[in-house]
């Protein structure tokens, strides 16, 4: 198994869990992931509807119980 597909494996972990995501502009977002990839590029689903989060500007995610 290479690097790659272990860090694949640990994203996929957070797919259909709510989050809040800290963003660079001392802003956060919250809601369900849909997607994520290898750069931490997420697709969140909230109540203002899909949006999409640049894994440049992310911080941190931490998952809601």
């Amino acid at each position: 198994m290479t690097d790659k597909d272990q860090v694949n494996r640990l994203f996929n972990q957070f797919k259909n869990k709510n989050v809040t995501v800290e963003l660079r502009d001392n802003n956060q977002a919250e809601g369900k992931i849909i997607a994520i990839d290898n750069y931490l590029n997420i697709v969140i689903e909230n109540e203002n509807g899909i949006e999409t989060l640049k894994g440049g500007n992310i911080v941190f995610v931490s998952l809601n119980e």
